[in-house]
């Protein structure tokens, strides 16, 4: 059975992922304070699907769907 909200993810690509190379600035339990291309934004942690950092440096990968990804930095 399919729902509305099924058909809609299907429709828009909720579910294209992508990994960013970004500077971590800040860290808080709800929310990433990431730099990407001279600009600082604010990411809500739900929206990130995993996150791998670097020992040596403050850059990090971030993986995350293409629609947070335009919705934030578009």
């Amino acid at each position: 059975m399919f729902n509305l909200k099924h058909l809609l993810n299907l429709s828009f690509g909720f579910r294209t992922y992508i990994w960013m190379d970004v500077i971590l600035i800040k860290e808080t339990p709800k929310a990433i304070l990431i730099m990407f291309d001279n600009k600082k934004n604010w990411l809500p942690k739900a929206w990130v699907l995993r996150i791998k950092k670097n020992k040596d440096s403050k850059s990090i990968k971030i993986k995350i769907s293409q629609y947070h990804w335009a919705k934030k930095f578009g």
